[in-house]
């Protein structure tokens, strides 16, 4: 049996709001927990489910537009089957863990008076940091909040680092489209944009799984080879200066 969560256990580790939580449930996103008593308990399910439509919720899409598009896909197959498709998706975004903190333990994380009300407001607006319902703040992924402040620690400004971010995304979504690419011409079947069935979808997740985490190995790698053939060059033009 999987794990089983109360509703501020469920809220906590998907991220999010208790009054997010029931906010969905009242708009028809989360199915409602299974009742012992007074008390509510939520699973897995319910967890990999926020997290997806918190991930919807990055793309763009309105709570309208993801209740539409849940409701297409679940059309015509069973929750269980549903569920586990959500599973795979979580499992494929996996690494995002999504953390919530008290907006003065955010500010501790950095150096005194680095963390200005225009930086936090550009972060948000970059989708990095969100304010929740109940005051605190939502950073997407730790890793940005633990590279931001190690960065930061360094001396970076926070401003140069989200100008530094802004522009990585654009070379990272290139990146992605190029193995994307590769897996719609090589490794998914011809015809899988007419529709596949729930064990083929599951495959496929799977599949792009495992091409994700090539790719990061890939792309550390390269990386890691980058800069430091690029330090060396420039390190080397300034000992010769």
């Amino acid at each position: 049996m999987g794990s089983e969560y109360r509703l501020d256990d469920l809220a906590r580790h998907a991220g999010v709001a208790s009054t997010t939580v029931r906010l969905y449930r009242t708009k028809g996103l989360l199915a409602p927990p299974r009742l012992e008593g007074r008390t509510g308990w939520y699973d897995d399910s319910h967890l990999s489910r926020l997290r997806l439509i918190a991930r919807l919720q990055g793309e763009g899409y309105s709570l309208a537009g993801i209740a539409n598009l849940l409701e297409q896909w679940e059309h015509g197959r069973s929750l269980d089957a549903v569920i586990g498709i959500e599973a795979e998706l979580d499992a494929l975004l996996g690494d995002v863990h999504a953390i919530v903190l008290d907006p003065v333990e955010l500010l501790e994380r950095f150096p005194d008076g680095s963390m200005t009300p225009d930086v936090l407001q550009r972060a948000a607006s970059l989708g990095l940091a969100q304010p929740t319902d109940d005051g605190k703040i939502r950073v997407a992924d730790r890793r940005f909040l633990e590279t931001g402040a190690a960065l930061a620690h360094l001396g970076i400004p926070l401003d140069v680092i989200l100008d530094e971010w802004e522009g990585l995304v654009v070379h990272t979504d290139d990146i992605a489209a190029r193995f994307v690419g590769l897996f719609e011409t090589y490794l998914a079947p011809a015809d899988w944009r007419a529709g596949l069935d729930t064990e083929r979808a599951r495959e496929l997740a799977q599949t792009l799984g495992r091409l994700q985490a090539t790719a990061r190995q890939v792309l550390a790698a390269a990386l890691d080879a980058s800069v430091a053939r690029l330090g060396r060059e420039r390190l080397g033009e300034l000992v010769e200066q």
